[in-house]
């Protein structure tokens, strides 16, 4: 498994008997194709543009790569799974036989939907059908394939070959046996699935990210403090700690014996103080861009786009890695 330096998962164990599709080859994509890859599957990755193609190749190749060489990916599976990956712009060439499908198109409900149509003619009945969508509606895009019920929501995140999470979402006609189904295969490929009842906006870590993401705005309008030092004060402080727990169980340490019972009775005055001078605007003022990108200038300074790359994917892989031998 990707995250977990396992071996190539099999066919029983993940669902998976075969190759599998990635549609779409832009950073996403290309990020879905390196993970599935460094577990040791065969990936058809397919996208309309040759050159788009090309380069999501190269990426995908060098996503799975970096899995194994920092000990996140067995290397045998990797190099296996690398030596497999084919690119093609013909869609139905990309899915027939295949179980699973991972659709990484861009955000346009009306391309979703004519993608998973497309999808659902050549793709066999049985196949998994899923959107990386971080916005739109599985219970809108499903209707337009034959068979919705193997159609789901599996969002990554950013990058996805690094980051763990996967959540899934059924639309309102998905099976619970899809559902199910996806849940195990990417837990074979390295991911940490979490399973949503309904299909929600945003699903759970993007309407929590947006949560945080408004307040951290607003601090920076108002003037309380500089881009840099809000960064600094979610990355060395609260974000510390989730990354090694939830906010419940979090909370519920912090009221120490009793609990979240008693840290809820003990500071629900200074929390809902805190609750009531939330910002609570729903669009973004306008000075939003202008101001965080004169204070991100200065919180970067000279380090370049791929400077800062390398070095949040150090520090993920140092987590992860981390994360991966703490004992049971």
């Amino acid at each position: 498994m990707a995250h977990g330096g396992g071996e190539a998962i099999k066919g029983d164990e993940s669902g998976v008997h075969g190759p599998v599709a990635v549609i779409g080859a832009g950073l996403t994509g290309a990020s879905w194709a390196g993970l599935l890859a460094a577990a040791g599957l065969e990936v058809r990755l397919q996208d309309v543009d040759a050159g788009r193609l090309e380069a999501a190749v190269e990426r995908a190749a060098a996503a799975a790569g970096f899995l194994a060489g920092s000990g996140l990916a067995s290397m045998a599976a990797a190099q296996h799974g690398i030596e497999l990956l084919t690119a093609t712009e013909d869609l139905s060439a990309a899915v027939a036989g295949v179980r699973h499908v991972q659709e990484c198109v861009r955000e346009d409900l009306a391309l979703k939907r004519l993608v998973f149509a497309a999808i659902a003619k050549t793709a066999p009945p049985d196949a998994l059908i899923c959107t990386s969508s971080s916005g739109l509606s599985i219970s809108d895009i499903q209707t337009a394939a034959a068979r919705p019920e193997r159609c789901l929501a599996a969002h990554p995140y950013n990058p996805p070959h690094l980051v763990p999470l996967v959540e899934l979402a059924p639309g309102a006609l998905t099976a619970p046996e899809a559902l199910e189904r996806a849940f195990t295969f990417y837990a074979a490929v390295g991911k940490e699935p979490v399973k949503l009842t309904r299909d929600i906006p945003g699903y759970l870590a993007n309407r929590l990210s947006a949560a945080l993401w408004r307040e951290a705005v607003d601090l920076v309008l108002r003037g309380v403090a500089t881009v840099e030092d809000v960064d600094k004060a979610v990355s060395c402080g609260p974000g510390l700690r989730w990354a090694a727990m939830g906010p419940h169980l979090l909370y519920d340490l912090g009221g120490g014996a009793e609990g979240i019972v008693g840290h809820v009775e003990h500071l629900a005055t200074v929390k809902e103080g805190m609750l009531r001078d939330l910002a609570t605007w729903t669009e973004f003022p306008p000075e939003t861009g202008p101001a965080l990108d004169a204070g991100l200038t200065e919180e970067k300074g000279a380090r370049t786009y791929d400077e800062l790359v390398a070095e949040r994917d150090a520090l993920l892989v140092a987590y992860l890695r981390a994360r991966r031998d703490q004992p049971a």
